[in-house]
């Protein structure tokens, strides 16, 4: 779309005092350089009066266009336009090719125009848009008003290390849950501008890919939320009204995922699932070795706008996050991080809240917070290094036949038996290891049913879709689900329920998906777990290693005597053993007592591992448990006992219990020397109990 006389007007007034300023702001810049390489950037104006939020950032503002231009800063401190002034009204997102010789980025030609993503040469030559407004769909199948769809952004750009450009788009017509904004989703273009293709299917929004520098998958940042609550009193077992609801946290948030080049395999990218808050991840970027960081909203959903923000980072992707700036300190915010070649992180904060971003360096402890640029009444946005860098492993996509052109509107479409993919969760059952910061798992047991749902698009309906139960299915008795059929390129969530119909419910909350995923035409998945962060586990070789479970969170744990104001029985199966012995790990009453492990359903026992406290001179914390005698139940009867010798390690002493079938184990140690917390005692960290449901 061609500028309007008064936008144009007003874009060459702002050109050319950008061409008048530009100079000084290069010449004292240039005194006071700190050491960094060149760096793209774009400076944008701030959104306009009575309005929040940061241009490029939510679900609202993500294509808000008030003005801006694409700079470089170069190593020595000097400033250059990249993009001719005047050329384009604003831009966002830049990023470097592995080269560093091309740099690809969103821009947009008036202030009413579509977003579009545009490539340009590091010397400011060869500007091409690579997308165009060129979309011919019919849209009538939708229902409702075809006008919502009339306008689609491009955004969000990012080099593939095959050549090809990925991006986030509004192309694929459907509305988001909440909000009422057309939902943004992950398509792939080459650099040529050929073979557009699409890649997701974000029922909320997918949005910010980067690549993922170890393995060359594509990692972006979704809107994880769904509508539909879990309910024991509605027959569908799915309720809007969360009066109505299983009780459950809210989830509502933007977290990191990645997916193969071709969208298959969505999994976790890092975060740290024990929390909501910790978990948001919007811009992200990550380093080879795992570590991740992100941006968290003081409003997690970013909408309508953000608050205060905070980047975040994650070290090697799944801890407790660590603040880097923002986070609402004097009104403080910061966004848009990103990695220098030196590990530091470059990002824009915002010190006193008044809305001006600049440029800031910061390492990833969070020290030596350095400022670099702030431009007086713009905002310093989407810094990148503009160097050469080392290119990922290239992952041929698998799948090449295009998705379809519109989201699914009718239940035939749900049942066609020919675009399909299949559906294995090898143990629903499954935990994560130890002192990993995943919650835990539903609890074992049998008649176990698992019930798949689907939203299909609905546009001119509250929350843009209506929902179906498309099948429900049992769980086999060793935590087991094989479903073919499912229907492909479909939002789905999934439920556990007993053989009652009620919700199963973990530590954490109810076995109910709280977003939307989607599997692939002709594809299957393999997960194991039902809890926040399982598509991170490592799944099985095989379905039969897949039956092999820590089952001692499913169990009833006792005690015959416990220590006052610790964690009590309960710790020796959180599977936590790092920290302090008052919470993560059972302090008896004295030196001669008992625990008991006591499972609803007889469990066959391949192996006992028991994990000793950690020695702590300042706690006053020596305990050594030199014997330990462990004895298996069955039916109220003991049927056989077996003694650990030798003292018992901090990392674990395993017992080979060669799948003895009990539903009760008692560990009582036998030789125990030293204290706990200053005093005589006995204490257990952990023990896991590998073991599968007996099957017969």
């Amino acid at each position: 779309m061609a500028c309007g006389a008064p936008a144009r007007a007003e874009l060459m007034r702002n050109a050319r005092l950008l061409l008048l300023v530009l100079p000084l702001l290069s010449l004292a810049a240039a005194h006071s350089a700190p050491r960094l390489p060149a760096l793209v950037f774009v400076s944008r104006n701030g959104p306009g009066a009575g309005m929040a939020g940061v241009p490029g950032l939510g679900p609202r503002d993500r294509t808000l266009a008030e003005g801006g231009t694409l700079l470089v800063r170069e190593s020595n401190g000097r400033f250059r336009l990249l993009v001719p002034a005047g050329t384009l009204f604003d831009v966002s997102d830049p990023c470097v090719s592995w080269d560093g010789k091309r740099i690809v980025f969103a821009g947009a030609a008036a202030r009413d125009s579509a977003w579009r993503i545009y490539v340009v040469g590091a010397t400011g030559r060869g500007l091409r848009a690579i997308t165009r407004t060129d979309r011919a769909l019919d849209l009538s199948p939708l229902g409702g008003d075809p006008r919502a769809f009339e306008r689609y952004d491009d955004f969000d750009p990012c080099w593939l290390p095959d050549g090809r450009v990925c991006f986030a788009s509004t192309r694929f017509p459907q509305i988001a849950q909440a909000g009422g904004l057309v939902a943004s989703n992950l398509f792939t273009v080459n650099a040529d501008g050929t073979d557009l293709r699409r890649l997701t299917t974000e029922r909320n929004g997918g949005e910010e890919p980067t690549v993922d520098p170890a393995s060359g998958r594509i990692v972006y940042t979704r809107w994880w939320f769904n509508r539909y609550l879990a309910s024991e009193s509605e027959t569908s077992g799915i309720t809007t009204d969360r009066t109505c609801a299983v009780p459950s946290d809210t989830v509502d948030l933007w977290i990191a995922v990645s997916v193969m080049t071709d969208g298959d395999g969505v999994r976790l990218a890092g975060g740290d699932p024990r929390g909501r808050a910790s978990m948001a991840a919007y811009q992200p970027a990550l380093l080879s070795d795992g570590t991740l960081v992100g941006v968290r909203g003081e409003r997690l959903p970013l909408s309508p706008e953000g608050g205060r923000l905070t980047v975040q980072l994650f070290p090697r992707g799944f801890a407790a996050p660590r603040l880097l700036a923002g986070g609402g300190v004097n009104g403080a915010s910061a966004c848009s991080p990103m990695f220098l070649p030196d590990g530091r992180v470059v990002l824009s904060l915002d010190r006193t809240g008044g809305g001006d971003f600049g440029l800031y360096a910061v390492r990833q402890d969070g020290s030596g917070l350095t400022r670099i640029l702030d431009f007086p009444g713009t905002l310093e946005l989407d810094a990148a290094p503009l160097v050469s860098r080392h290119q990922p492993p290239v992952i041929a996509p698998q799948l090449t036949s295009p998705m379809p052109d519109l989201p699914v509107t009718t239940v035939d479409r749900l049942h066609d038996l020919t675009n399909t993919f299949r559906f294995d969760c090898l143990n629903v059952f499954a935990n994560a290891g130890l002192d990993q910061p995943f919650p835990a798992a539903p609890p074992m047991q049998r008649g176990v049913r698992i019930r798949f749902y689907a939203a299909l698009a609905r546009p001119g309906a509250a929350g843009g879709d209506s929902v179906v139960l498309v099948g429900e299915t049992p769980v086999t008795p060793a935590g087991a689900v094989h479903q073919d059929g499912m229907p492909s390129d479909v939002p789905l969530f999934e439920q556990l329920v007993d053989e009652r119909g009620r919700v199963l419910r973990s530590a954490s909350g109810p076995a109910h998906v709280p977003g939307l995923n989607a599997g692939r035409f002709g594809t299957g998945t393999k997960c194991v777990g039902c809890h926040a962060g399982h598509s991170a586990l490592p799944v099985p070789a095989s379905h039969g290693l897949g039956k092999w479970v820590n089952a001692t969170p499913s169990a009833e744990i006792t005690a015959t005597g416990t220590a006052p104001g610790g964690a009590g029985p309960g710790a020796v199966g959180d599977r936590r053993t790092l920290g302090p012995p008052g919470e993560v790990a059972w302090v008896g009453l004295s030196a001669a007592e008992t625990l008991r492990l006591r499972w609803k359903w007889p469990i066959e026992v391949n192996a006992l591992v028991v994990y000793a406290l950690r020695p702590d001179s300042e706690m006053g914390t020596d305990l050594q448990i030199h014997e330990c005698e462990v004895r298996f139940f069955r039916n109220g009867q003991m049927t056989g006992s077996r003694v650990l010798r030798g003292t018992l390690s901090p990392s674990g002493t395993r017992l080979g219990c060669d799948g003895v079938r009990v539903d009760e184990i008692e560990v009582h140690p036998l030789h125990v020397t030293g204290r706990v917390l200053h005093r005589p005692a006995v204490a257990i960290a952990e023990i896991e109990t590998i073991a599968r449901l007996v099957e017969d």
